[in-house]
């Protein structure tokens, strides 16, 4: 155990050039060996007020004089340099003195005993208490031979070693187990440092995660103070990370260039009132003079702990979304007014036609297909520009059968020009409801496709059925198929299967997501099987109108 007798207690020191510092260990043996000292001095001021004459006892005063010295040879000694074994040679020879003090005297200072054995059996073993009992019991031997042996000398014997031992057992137990709940304070405040380390670490960790957030986020108390935000909302509104509690350095505005907004309208106090935020669109203008698009979310959160409700405010720096989709608004607007005019010329044209008399039903017919071809790519141009404005879905009656019997006369002369065979098979009558023009579409760009990739002399079938209150449209073909890793990617925009691309038939990739946006919009799906060489089917699927 460690005391003032380990060499490992190394002594604590100042800053150079001031003294040493007094280490734990010569500390310990001050205070062991003083107070013994003490109470010698003291016992001897009351002989010398009570009993003068005891003075003269030369044991009393050698075995005094040797404490005193051995005490004022202590506080000089460096004991941080010296081994246990050195440091318990002071209580054993504080026990020597102790026994020539009590020679042949009545003052019966064996009492005296009890500090050198409490201080062996604290901080030293085992053998080293024996070897002091065994001192003892020489020192009381010596004056019972010297005064001959009688019955109450061996009593004093037996009962001054007796009542030394079990008084030393009892200092011993004490100190062991000083000792183990010292030993089980430092493993649990090891622990518990331990713990704290490793919670530090993860809650560094976790602001390291939350700063890489580019999402602005901070936690608003209802009283509108700003906790823990991110390095995103401390960028965004120019807040000093070092002083949060500062008012952001930002404008919130309404609009670009629009109303700023008062204070009670600005994001931070609409969610320190608990407002629900969802999305909700608004500018910033920034340290940097610049304008940052944002959208604003907050989500309550419960108390945790004493801590009252807050609120989780959520701003997303959205401005590239908002200047990408301003520039598809504008390019489509020039795209659509640059379409207008060559179609606006060939549906002249075919009005011109159609005034010659001299027209055969089949040339009138293939007129009527190029009309109608060419309005409904006016209206496919007319709602470029309001597509990403407005995605609700009309829910109007749509014959089915009539969007299928026109897209395959649509696409009747391109296939016989290949020798393909295109049919039609339908089985009853459908209920649906939506934008005849987007499911017209729909079916266009699927079938569009199976009429280009099927080969000279392929098949073609167009199919619909009812199941489980659901339309089913399929469209299969004997194309050149699709490979299975191709087939999840189908969708994405500008992808082409390895097929379609080696094919060398021109394409955008863009049909089959513009099909599947459709069918989605009107509640339904699409999924595509296939097989290289031999042909790909796709179903879609439509909810019926049981309106």
């Amino acid at each position: 155990m460690r005391g003032p007798g380990d060499t490992t207690a190394a002594a604590r020191t100042t800053p150079a050039g001031s003294k040493r510092a007094v280490s734990t260990r010569t500390r310990s043996i001050w205070l062991w060996q003083l107070v013994l000292a003490a109470a010698v001095v003291v016992i001897m001021l009351v002989i010398t007020t009570l009993d003068r004459d005891r003075l003269t006892e030369p044991p009393l005063i050698v075995g005094a004089t040797m404490l005193i010295l051995i005490s004022a040879a202590v506080m000089f000694i460096p004991w941080d340099r010296l081994s246990r074994d050195a440091v318990v040679a002071v209580p054993l020879v504080d026990t020597f003195a102790v026994g020539v003090m009590s020679q042949g005297g009545e003052l019966r200072l064996e009492f005296l005993w009890c500090f050198p054995v409490a201080w062996i059996a604290t901080h030293f073993p085992a053998r080293w208490l024996g070897a002091a009992f065994a001192l003892i019991s020489a020192v009381i031997l010596f004056e019972a031979v010297g005064a001959g042996a009688t019955s109450s000398i061996t009593l004093r014997f037996a009962i001054v070693v007796l009542c030394l031992a079990f008084l030393g057992v009892l200092f011993r137990q004490m100190s062991r187990r000083t000792t183990a709940m010292k030993s089980l304070l430092r493993s649990q405040a090891d622990r518990t440092q331990r713990t704290l380390a490793r919670v530090s670490a993860q809650q560094e960790r976790a602001t390291q995660m939350f700063d890489g957030v580019p999402i602005a986020i901070a936690r608003v108390t209802p009283n509108g103070d700003l906790v823990s935000p991110n390095a995103a909302y401390l960028t965004l509104y120019g807040i000093d990370p070092d002083d949060p509690t500062q008012p952001p350095r930002t404008v919130d505005y309404e609009s670009q260039r629009g109303r700023a907004l008062s204070a009670d309208e600005r994001p931070v106090h609409r969610a320190a009132r608990g407002e629900h935020l969802d999305g909700e669109r608004g500018w910033v203008f920034d340290t940097t003079g610049q304008w940052r698009a944002v959208s604003v979310s907050t989500r309550p959160l419960p108390p945790v702990g004493d801590e009252s409700p807050s609120t989780l405010l959520m701003v997303q720096d959205v401005t590239e979304l908002t200047q990408e989709r301003r520039g598809r608004e504008n390019l489509a607007a020039v795209v659509s007014h640059e379409l207008r005019t060559p179609i606006t010329v060939m549906l002249g044209n075919v009005d011109l036609m159609r005034d010659d008399d001299n027209l055969t039903p089949e040339q009138t017919g293939r007129l009527d297909t190029i009309d109608r071809a060419a309005e409904r790519m006016l209206a496919l141009i007319s709602s470029i520009l309001t597509t990403d404005r407005d995605t609700s879905v009309p829910h109007e009656p749509v014959s089915l059968v009539s969007l299928l019997r026109e897209s395959v006369t649509s696409f009747s002369a391109a296939a016989r020009t290949r020798d393909q065979s295109l049919t039609l098979d339908i089985a009853g009558t459908f209920r649906l409801a939506g934008d005849a023009f987007r499911l017209r579409q729909l079916i266009d760009n699927i079938l569009s496709n199976a009429v280009k990739y099927t080969p000279n002399g392929g098949t073609i079938r167009v199919a619909a059925r009812t199941h489980d209150q659901q339309i089913e449209v399929s469209i299969s073909d004997s194309g050149l198929g699709i490979a299975e890793e191709d087939i999840p990617h189908l969708f994405d925009d500008y992808f082409r299967a390895q097929e379609a691309v080696g094919s060398g038939l021109p394409g955008s990739g863009l049909g089959m997501g513009i099909a599947k946006a459709i069918a989605e919009a009107h509640g339904g799906t699409i999924r595509v099987e296939s097989t290289v060489g031999r042909g790909t089917t796709v179903t879609i699927t439509l909810p019926e109108d049981t309106a």
